[in-house]
């Protein structure tokens, strides 16, 4: 295959999304993480879910089920190898389980944000009642902020047990990426290649600051981390290969083959090959076409399923995906997805911060990662200021959603942005006010929750 072939696949989406009648869709997906509560002599403490038995994740899964069979979109059991991982509607949407027994939900594309909150508070609701049974609580932070990686269990998935052994070879905590982080991704359409590109280097330009505004993780192993998003700091440490902020996804001058270069000296974990799953991180996709490993010859199907295993903080196949942001509660979550809709869909919104990100040095954009992960919205590099920046960065979004949706995103920035604060710190707060004391902080935020 050529350069020309693989662009295609993205030039066949465009095609594709132009027979649909409606455009400029989103999408969510949503992890969070399942504590099961155990009691104590004294206290009671919390353990990570397993994933067999009766109080695992498997039995989560049949339990919702059950809890919709007789609903309108009752959930499917889907297989692999014999084993439950994850269900699906009729609708689309899915539920999965991640390596460490994250429960996500993939929503489906929505053009309305009443839509997406009503379905997202649906999906707690009904998480909360599946979960019950077996003594679980849902925890919302961007990592576990409980367990040692050798005490959350990890899945059965193929995948995953092909993927884990490597991430030792590429990244210090690569596997804390896997069992013990928590995001919420969302998803932009994009409706020709330019309209990718530019999309693409200002949603780049625009991570750090995402980052530091939903900062929520930290917590770890019942200590302070030291980052407000020690989830920012394990992608920084996963696999430089496939993951992170590269410079030329920066540049104004950013083309699709761009992208096309660097994935294909990226090595995929594994492609399927006559219905088998092929190890094949010794080779980059580059080296598979020029036939280093000559019983596997890759096709454009082969491809897309490369694209799905690069990490970068923003992902480019049918859709663009947004993954720097940490996993927060609920009652605010919808605010990720009605802040970057309103700056990437609003044609006056997205020139105003264009005009102001794309003026930032493209050689700081590391250092701002680094900020973000560590101080939040208190970070200050050379001249970005993160808290001036993240306040018109709200300010022109809640002017694009207009007073009818606005609501989406105002309390959000009442409660933290507006005053230079991230849901982090008041994390903080509370676990200082609970003697850093990580089983009295929990069950304070439990409270909170109104759990």
């Amino acid at each position: 295959m050529l350069i020309n072939e693989l662009k295609s696949l993205f030039e066949n989406f465009c095609k594709k999304k132009s027979l649909l009648m409606q455009r400029d869709l989103f999408g969510i997906e949503y992890e969070n993480f399942i504590l099961i509560q155990r009691k104590g002599n004294k206290n009671n403490y919390f353990e990570p879910i397993s994933f067999e038995g009766d109080t695992g994740i498997f039995r989560v899964l049949e339990n919702l089920v059950d809890l919709t069979k007789d609903s309108d979109d009752p959930l499917k059991k889907v297989f692999e190898d014999n084993i439950l991982l994850s269900l699906k509607s009729s609708s689309g949407a899915k539920i999965t389980i991640e390596p460490g027994g994250q429960i996500e939900l993939s929503d489906i594309p929505r053009s309305s944000l009443f839509d997406a909150h009503q379905n997202l508070q649906e999906h707690i609701k009904l998480l909360k009642k599946a979960i019950s049974n077996v003594n679980g609580i849902l925890f919302f932070q961007g990592v576990q902020p409980l367990h040692s990686l050798e005490k959350i269990p990890f899945s059965p998935k193929r995948r995953y047990q092909l993927m884990y052994p490597q991430m030792l070879k590429e990244g210090s905590l690569g596997q804390w990426m896997m069992k013990a982080s928590s995001g919420i991704q969302t998803s932009i359409d994009y409706n020709s290649i330019e309209d990718l590109q530019r999309k693409f280097v200002f949603l780049n330009r625009l991570s750090p600051f995402l980052t530091a505004i939903f900062a929520n993780s930290p917590i770890v192993e019942g200590k302070r981390s030291g980052y407000l998003s020690y989830r920012s700091h394990i992608w920084e440490n996963t696999d430089n290969k496939r993951s992170g902020l590269r410079k030329e996804f920066l540049d104004e001058k950013f083309v699709i083959e761009d992208y096309i270069t660097w994935a294909l000296r990226a090595c995929p974990y594994h492609l399927n090959h006559n219905g088998k799953e092929i190890i094949t991180t010794n080779w980059s996709f580059k080296e598979l076409m020029d036939g280093h490993y000559p019983s596997l010859k890759p096709t454009i199907h082969h491809w897309e399923e490369h694209l799905g295993m690069l990490f970068p903080d923003i992902r480019i196949k049918n859709i663009l995906e947004v993954r720097t942001v940490d996993s927060i509660s609920p009652k605010f979550s919808i605010a990720v997805p009605a802040l970057i809709s309103s700056l990437i869909y609003n044609e006056s919104v997205f020139s105003s911060i264009q005009s102001v990100i794309m003026d930032l040095p493209a050689e700081n954009f590391p250092i701002y990662k680094k900020a973000a992960a560590k101080k939040g919205l208190k970070a200050e590099v050379n001249r970005a200021n993160f808290k001036n920046i993240a306040i018109l960065i709200f300010e022109k979004a809640i002017e694009g959603l207009g007073s009818e949706e606005e609501d989406w995103l105002i309390p959000f920035f009442e409660n933290y942005t507006k005053e230079g604060l991230t849901p982090a710190e008041e994390n903080l707060e509370i676990f200082e006010g609970s003697g850093d004391d990580p089983n009295i902080w929990i069950k304070t935020i439990l409270d909170m929750e109104n759990y």
